[in-house]
């Protein structure tokens, strides 16, 4: 019995470690993704019009 208990102790303290490094690496995903976002977004509001003579439309609005 105790050996039971011990074995599921371990169990789900592995499990929590494997889910803590889980949401690490899906934060570290989510903050380089939005990084990114960010990049593009800067590089579309300094992107000049085709024609040279008006402004592009927001679309984010």
């Amino acid at each position: 019995m105790e050996m039971e208990i011990t074995s599921m102790a371990m169990s789900m303290a592995m499990s929590n470690v494997q889910n803590g490094l889980a949401v690490g690496m899906l934060k570290k995903t989510m903050d380089s993704s939005e990084q990114s976002m960010e990049a593009i977004t800067e590089m579309l509001d300094s992107m000049p019009s085709p024609d040279g003579k008006g402004q592009l439309l927001d679309v984010r609005v």
